[in-house]
């Protein structure tokens, strides 16, 4: 462990010491202001004091540092800081990122001194806290993002996250809403988002998809609505506006009447937060979508579902009522038929059964 203490010049000026055992010495390490030391002292704390003094460049034996060198989490504010064309929210997303999975594991250690061992360590320590394999991508790419701004400004040579692999987890399983649940958990949220669940419901699109169109997108007296676009959020960077998943995604599928009547078309987007701007799923789902699940767990639902989930219950409502999957694929987008067989396949009960007549007829014979 360290400690840390200020001291004072002949001069009057103030700097800051680090104290630590090393080697079975006691040693110390003085720093022009504490914000350093702190910086120091702490990654003493995580990777002991050898590895600490490796990281700062410093040979064993004490001697002053003049504390230029920036930490990885000092530069992640500043690359945080100097972002452009990203809303308010999001900023604050990543001020929450930096301070809850930058900083504890990578924060104090001097950027120049990162190595991918550090990045790996961190990443096993991401996995072994819960996040998913897709989690972890988005947090190891806005890392990277910043490490790439830090290779443009100078700061560093290479990007020591380029190229790393990243864990993956097993698929979470589907959850398949039947009618009355789905109706239990639609009354949980309020009448400003009723219609945007319906919506997703109803249409089975991509929650990118959905909060990407526009009026203009719907045709009221065809009944149809126009799917062309997708938002895609860019690591340390915001969101864009793009084509969706795939080329078939781009689709024109038919919407309930009911479903349209309820819609709001006096704004730019389709279907847009309280404060009329457009919905992000990581601020809906923690302030929305979870809340409502509560709710409708305190009201008997036995599920756990997902925001996607309610593009998965749209399909299984479509097979069960004997929509063709070429159909479904259509509807939801797939690429190809194979991937609405492999993915919902299972629930088509009809063609197992057909199957098991078949083999059964033949034994029989």
């Amino acid at each position: 462990m360290a400690s840390m203490r200020p001291r004072t010049r002949k001069d009057g000026s103030t700097f800051w010491e680090v104290l630590f055992r090393h080697d079975g010495r006691q040693r110390s390490l003085s720093f022009e202001t504490a914000d350093h030391a702190g910086n120091f002292k702490e990654l003493v704390g995580l990777v002991g004091p050898g590895k600490a003094l490796a990281a700062y460049d410093l040979a064993p034996a004490p001697r002053a540092a003049n504390g230029s060198s920036v930490t990885v989490a000092e530069w992640v504010e500043h690359h945080i800081e100097h972002l452009i064309g990203c809303e308010q929210k999001t900023i604050d997303e990543y001020r929450r990122f930096l301070k809850r999975d930058i900083a504890p594991g990578l924060g104090p250690i001097p950027l120049m001194s990162l190595t991918g061992e550090h990045l790996a360590r961190w990443v096993q320590e991401l996995k072994a806290k819960g996040n998913s394999g897709k989690t972890i991508r988005n947090k190891h790419g806005f890392v990277s993002s910043a490490l790439n701004a830090a290779v443009k400004s100078g700061h560093i040579a290479v990007n020591p996250a380029a190229g790393q692999r990243l864990p993956r987890t097993e698929r979470k399983e589907m959850v398949f809403l039947s009618k009355e649940e789905y109706h239990l958990l639609h009354g949980c949220f309020s009448d400003h988002y009723k219609p945007f669940v319906e919506f997703l419901a109803a249409t089975g699109a991509r929650f990118s998809e959905a909060t990407a169109l526009q009026p203009k997108d719907i045709d009221r007296e065809a009944a149809t609505v126009r799917i062309s676009r997708a938002w895609k959020r860019i690591p340390g960077e915001g969101y864009e506006l793009g084509p969706p998943k795939t080329k078939r995604s781009i689709r024109t599928i038919g919407v309930p009447r009911s479903v349209f009547d309820a819609l709001d078309l006096s704004h730019e987007w389709l279907f847009v937060n309280t404060a009329g701007n457009p919905v992000r799923i990581y601020g809906w789902r923690e302030n929305v979508w979870y809340p409502a699940l509560v709710k409708a767990e305190e009201k008997g639902l036995a599920k756990r579902p997902r925001v996607h989930d309610l593009r998965h219950t749209c399909a299984s409502w479509m097979i069960h009522a004997g929509v063709p999957l070429p159909v479904i694929q259509q509807h939801l987008g797939h690429e190809s038929i194979e991937t609405t067989v492999a993915v919902y396949g299972h629930l088509d009960r009809r063609s197992m059964q057909a199957a098991a007549d078949a083999i059964g007829r033949a034994l029989g014979g």
